[in-house]
């Protein structure tokens, strides 16, 4: 075993959760390089924080072969926004809602300025927050996420799927069962039939009956009205940005990622090779460098 595939087995992140808007909103705290090495996981002063956020229909997980190659470089957490993972469910869920949420949660329950790392629909918000409340972030990261969202093609073919999409979620008789209805969407990826098992189940729960289903509440995957918001802003982002796209994402092209780039002062942008839109899961080696390299860039700058 190398070296960052031992840092990885040993680190064990604790799970936290913060009460915002009404809600337990659950999040993983990853600590810092001394954390892992025995010592209290607490912030300091002296050491930046790095907030991972996931995409839609996603959980903090997307980032567990991440966030551990990340702790030479700040205190790292990785958040699970409402509805999502293991946070509360909510009577609402949309753009607006999520945003709001991220930024109490950083301003309310962190209190501290962070470097913000958003992959796919966390991505948009992230740069939303960056135009909004740029006073809370020390950085942005942008990992395959463009500020007009989905390619109108995609936004239809899932807004007709979701129309067809019931309320209720559902339950399946054994875990294997579970595994089986597992996708990935878009479905591109790199990962191989145990990945996938593990983040599917990393993503569920036994119920008291003994039936299995997912934790994500299936109302987040309706785009009711005000779901959206309009298009971002990101020329007025004045912050350090690194943007981030996979080498065969169908959902952000080159030059999408390039025109980001120009629109974004100061910008910078890195190709993760192999990878697809799952970024983060198809080339965690990579993504970690790209994003470490960036934070060290912030201290060093």
């Amino acid at each position: 075993m190398c070296p960052r595939e031992a840092a990885i087995a040993e680190a064990k992140p604790t799970s936290a959760y913060a009460q915002v808007n009404g809600l337990q909103l659950h999040y993983l705290d990853w600590g810092t390089k001394a954390a892992a090495s025995g010592h209290h996981r607490r912030f300091s002063a002296e050491t930046r924080t790095i907030l991972l956020c996931h995409g839609g229909s996603a959980h903090c997980h997307w980032w567990d072969a991440v966030a551990p190659q990340l702790v030479e470089y700040g205190h790292v957490l990785a958040l699970d926004f409402r509805g999502h993972g293991q946070s509360q469910w909510a009577p609402s869920y949309g753009l607006p809602a999520y945003l709001d949420d991220l930024t109490k949660f950083i301003a309310d329950h962190l209190g501290r300025r962070v470097v913000l790392v958003g992959h796919s629909m966390g991505g948009e918000i992230a740069m939303r927050l960056a135009t909004d409340s740029p006073h809370l972030l020390d950085g942005l990261v942008i990992v395959d996420a463009s500020p007009r969202g989905l390619p109108l093609k995609t936004r239809l073919i899932w807004r007709w799927k979701r129309r067809n999409q019931s309320d209720t979620r559902p339950e399946f008789p054994t875990k294997e069962a579970l595994i089986s209805r597992f996708r990935l969407s878009p479905p591109g990826h790199c990962l191989n039939a145990k990945q996938l098992s593990e983040l599917a189940l990393k993503g569920a729960e036994q119920l008291p009956n003994g039936n299995w289903a997912f934790r994500l509440d299936p109302r987040t995957r309706k785009l009711s009205p005000g779901w959206r918001l309009p298009r971002c802003p990101i020329e007025r982002i004045r912050l350090p940005v690194l943007i981030i796209r996979g080498e065969h994402s169908t959902l952000v092209s080159e030059r999408q990622a390039r025109r980001m780039q120009q629109r974004i002062h100061a910008s910078q942008l890195k190709i993760i090779r192999g990878a697809h839109h799952h970024v983060p899961l198809d080339n965690p080696d990579a993504t970690a460098a790209a994003i470490g390299e960036f934070v060290a860039s912030l201290s060093d700058g």
